[in-house]
C-alpha cells in the first residue's frame, strides 16, 4: 500500500481515537523506510496521544520536535545505549540523509554505545534450583542461594487383592463372568484412588 494511503488511514484511525491501530500502521510503514523522519514524527505524535512518553521519545529521538522529557524517558526506560540504538531500528552505521540534528544525535548514540561498558551477566538462580558444580564455578559464591535438598514423599504400596482364584471362580459361576470382570475393575479403581485403611 502506498504511503499516502496509509497516512490517510492513520488519520482516520486517530479521528476514531484508535491510537494502537494508527501506531501499528505507521510502524509497518517505517519498516519499509526506517530513515523517514516524517513517519517517525507522526509515530511519536501517536504515542504522545496515547500517553506513552518513553515511546514518544523513542520515535521522536531523531526528529526536530523531540521533547527533552520524552527523550529522557526513553533513555531512562532503556538505559543501555546499545539497546536504544537497536530500538531506533535504523540500518547501518551511517544512515542516509537524516539531517544535521538527527545525524548528530545518531552519531552521539553510536559513539556512546561503542564506549559503553556492559556489566557482567549475573546468573539468576531460583531458590529451589539445584546448582551444578560447573555452574557454581561461573558465579561468585555470595550470589548463589543455599541449595535445599528435597526428599520425596514415600510411596505407599498398593494393597494386594484379598480374593483368591476360588473366590473369583465361584463368583463367576454364580453371577456370570461379565459381572465379575466389572466388579474386579471397579475394585481396582477404588483401591487405587482411596488410601488403604489400617487393619
Amino acid at each position: 500500500m502506498a504511503k499516502p494511503d496509509v497516512l490517510s488511514r492513520v488519520d482516520a484511525d486517530l479521528e476514531r481515537g484508535d491510537t494502537r491501530l494508527a501506531a501499528r500502521r505507521l510502524t509497518s510503514l517505517l519498516m519499509a523506510d526506517p530513515q523517514d523522519l516524517e513517519i517517525r514524527a507522526r509515530l511519536a505524535d501517536v504515542y504522545r496521544r496515547a500517553g506513552d512518553v518513553a515511546e514518544a521519545g523513542r520515535w521522536a529521538f531523531l526528529t526536530e520536535d523531540a521533547e527533552p522529557h520524552e527523550t529522557a524517558a526513553f533513555a531512562t526506560k532503556h538505559r543501555s545505549p546499545a539497546d536504544r540504538l537497536r530500538l531506533l531500528r535504523l540500518r547501518g552505521e551511517n544512515p542516509r540523509e537524516l539531517g544535521p540534528l538527527a545525524e548528530s544525535r545518531y552519531s552521539d548514540l553510536v559513539a556512546s554505545a561503542a564506549t559503553a561498558v556492559t556489566p557482567p551477566a549475573t546468573a539468576v538462580v531460583p531458590a529451589d534450583a539445584a546448582v551444578t558444580p560447573a555452574a557454581a564455578a561461573m558465579v561468585p559464591a555470595d550470589v548463589l542461594p543455599p541449595v535445599q535438598r528435597l526428599t520425596p514423599a514415600p510411596v505407599k504400596p498398593r494393597p494386594e487383592p484379598s480374593w483368591s482364584f476360588m473366590d473369583l471362580f465361584t463368583a463367576a459361576a454364580v453371577f456370570g463372568p461379565g459381572v465379575v470382570v466389572v466388579c474386579v475393575i471397579l475394585y481396582e479403581i477404588v483401591t487405587a484412588v482411596l488410601p488403604a485403611s489400617p487393619r
